[in-house]
């Protein structure tokens, strides 16, 4: 049954992945530049990593993506509320514009919680599984900045895409807002999930 959760899980996750992938490619007069979200490449490993059962992998990309889904959320539904953004976050979802793509962004909303359902039943086996975040935020941080412009601001590397700021110089601010994310996450993952083995002694 659970073998079953599993892989339903990774292939909806992997579907959502690949449609936003092909989604931009149709839509290449705009520029190939969305393919290097985060969000697209934490749900394409997410779907690699459940359907692979590899438990450092979908911990690395939930360290990732947690918190800022989580303000995500919030954003999202105090929009569908009281009619407004509360962070500026989700502004976009609620513009004329492509509806494929904003299903497609709804994303932020199960992708989360299915990937938590995920690890709780193959449990976490290693502790290290931030070292992956770290250095996929960075590989990502610049080829983002190298191949994109300011106006897309692709995963925020060029300005913060909410309505605040901590009044640090931007790139610090980034690179600090992930690590701090990172390390709170994994905190949390490891107090959770992690399940060491106890290797029975003779």
């Amino acid at each position: 049954m659970n073998r079953v959760l599993i892989n339903s899980i990774g292939i909806i996750l992997l579907a959502f992945g690949i449609s936003a992938i092909i989604n931009t490619i149709l839509h290449a007069e705009e520029g190939l530049a969305p393919i290097l979200w985060l969000s697209y490449i934490c749900l394409i490993l997410l779907a690699i990593g459940v359907l692979r059962k590899d438990s450092s992998l979908i911990a690395s990309q939930i360290c990732i993506i947690a918190i800022p889904y989580l303000f995500w959320n919030i954003d999202f539904f105090h929009y569908l509320i009281n009619g407004e953004s509360l962070f500026g976050i989700v502004d976009y979802l609620f513009k004329p514009g492509e509806l494929v793509g904003k299903i497609i962004g709804l994303q932020h909303i199960f992708n989360l919680p299915l990937s938590l359902i995920v690890l709780s039943i193959i449990k976490l086996k290693r502790t290290d599984f931030w070292k992956i975040s770290v250095m996929q935020i960075v590989i990502v941080f610049f080829i983002t900045r190298l191949v994109t412009d300011y106006e897309k601001n692709v995963n925020c590397v060029y300005h913060n895409c909410a309505n605040f700021d901590f009044g640090l110089p931007y790139e610090l601010e980034w690179f600090l807002g992930y690590a701090i994310m990172i390390f709170i996450t994994s905190w949390f993952l490891l107090k959770i999930f992690y399940r060491k083995e106890i290797k029975n002694k003779k």
